[in-house]
């Protein structure tokens, strides 16, 4: 069995920040501590469109990762209609590296739509 997996564990599914089993009243604890799992928070702004991009600590196992892990760190990308999860990791520093990569890519993204719809406008 994976050294993180909390079978064994009477709280099984609930985890710590670093991947290790958590009791129910700590769960509870972190879940109250919303500001305290954020990891990381990006407005972009390009044009008229605005997408925010956050990355949290989820305290219950989204899945198992492919290295046995749980999934604990989720990135969710939302503008005014939606929201999006588009990245789970085993931990914080692949949800950092996650999260940067996840701005960047958006960024890039929104400034070429927001350039071909200029275009668009500019062309007879």
């Amino acid at each position: 069995m994976p050294e993180y997996a909390p079978a064994d564990h009477p709280s099984a599914g609930y985890y710590r920040a670093d991947g290790r089993p958590a009791t129910a009243e700590e769960a509870q604890r972190l879940l109250l501590d919303v500001r305290g799992r954020l990891l990381a928070q990006d407005v972009i702004r390009v044009g008229a469109v605005v997408v925010v991009v956050s990355t949290w600590f989820t305290v219950i196992d989204l899945g198992i990762a492919a290295n046995g892990r749980p999934l604990l760190w989720q990135t969710i990308v939302s503008d005014h209609a939606m929201h999006a999860d588009i990245g789970q990791y085993s931990s914080r520093e692949q949800a950092a590296r996650g999260h940067a990569q996840a701005v960047a890519m958006i960024s890039g993204r929104l400034r070429g739509l927001v350039a071909r719809a200029a275009l668009d406008e500019v062309r007879p």
